[in-house]
């Protein structure tokens, strides 16, 4: 794009590879009657190619300088919206929408934390990030990459590892693997308790070195004893670490400490 320089602060890199671009809105997969949104449009190839397959488009940029270029782009495209805005503070004005986008690393977890808050109305979520990132959102518990963010995304959703994107693909090429992933969401009573159990969850990840015991008592501001307790009565060693808990221990976790009233 001629006259505009990529800006480091944001964290941009434009996709340059057709194919990817391409898999990418296959991926995706928009249905007639379905409204996409977009996350950082940049300079609009993936918009360009789900306009293509027909999806109704709503693209966020938060870079101002790009927004004219948007415009002149798809001035024509009358299935293409383009906002000026923080997507964080979008607030979404339809019921039901496919989310996708090409995430900076420093906005992963924001817009997953994003997703979590508004997953009634997301349908489906497909996101590029980094490939580390991505191994944490679909890792598995007794694993190093199994954490907090692991846990939020995933009692919510499945997250599915789609393909991976060499830096070769953009420009300019970062310096690490891409992966683009895929969010179906999950249906199941277990969401309602997500408040409690972002409580617990932060707080047993707090140190993850040290024995879920230590940091509960810690944390929660509880004693030894009864942290101790609570484990067992969740069916836990009392030995036991954070990164070793599923996501139902950790539920019932939350409830018999919930039972106590300690969250």
């Amino acid at each position: 794009m001629g006259g505009y320089h990529t800006k480091k602060r944001l964290g941009q890199h434009f996709l340059i590879s057709q194919e990817i671009i391409d898999r990418i809105a296959d991926t995706v997969d928009p249905k007639p009657d379905e409204r996409v949104v977009e996350i950082g449009p940049g300079q609009g190839v993936l918009t360009s190619a789900l306009a293509e397959r027909g999806a109704q488009i709503t693209a966020i940029e938060f870079d101002r300088d790009l927004i004219p270029t948007l415009e002149k782009r798809f001035r024509d495209a009358d299935n293409v919206a383009i906002l000026n805005q923080d997507f964080l503070k979008w607030q979404p004005d339809i019921d039901s929408f496919v989310l996708t986008g090409n995430l900076p690393y420093n906005l992963t977890s924001p817009v997953m934390n994003w997703c979590v808050a508004h997953r009634t109305a997301i349908l489906r979520a497909v996101f590029m990030v980094q490939k580390e990132l991505a191994e944490r959102l679909a890792a598995v518990p007794d694993t190093k990459a199994w954490s907090p963010i692991s846990i939020f995304t995933q009692l919510c959703y499945d997250v599915s590892l789609e393909f991976d994107v060499p830096p070769s693909a953009f420009n300019p090429p970062p310096a690490v693997v891409s992966s683009v992933i895929k969010l179906t969401p999950r249906s199941g009573d277990e969401v309602g308790e997500i408040a409690g159990l972002q409580k617990v969850v932060r707080a047993s990840f707090a140190q993850r070195r040290k024995l879920l015991t230590n940091n509960l008592t810690k944390e929660l501001h509880i004693s030894g004893e009864t942290s101790r307790e609570v484990l067992q009565e969740s069916g836990l060693p009392v030995d036991v670490r954070a990164e070793q808990v599923t996501i139902e221990q950790f539920l019932k976790l939350t409830q018999h400490l919930a039972a106590r009233t300690i969250v």
